[in-house]
């Protein structure tokens, strides 16, 4: 529940996060380099992360296209948290 409340307040353990809070030095993605590393970024638009973002939005259907129905549905948590952990990014926060 900690993890999803990050993810909707925008404080979750994400370059652009930290890089507010002075924990790193740049707000860009560390996977792709193109962009700020938002919540939205990591979840939906990544190139890094395509293969994992494809089987959430095979398993979930179009719910996928928007970030606030990833994090709002009860039935997009399983999946979101299956992938985030299957991105491997936030094992050093949350092993």
């Amino acid at each position: 529940s900690s993890l999803l409340f990050q993810l909707c307040s925008g404080h979750a353990p994400l370059n652009k996060h930290l890089h507010c809070i002075a924990k790193v030095p740049s707000p860009k993605c560390q996977q792709c380099g193109e962009r700020e590393e938002t919540v939205h970024h990591f979840i939906i638009t990544c190139p890094k992360y395509t293969t994992q973002c494809l089987a959430l939005q095979l398993e979930l259907g179009s719910q996928t296209t928007l970030l606030k129905n990833l994090l709002n549905n009860s039935k997009c948590i399983k999946p979101l948290l299956r992938f985030i952990a299957s991105t491997h990014r936030m094992e050093q926060t949350f092993g």
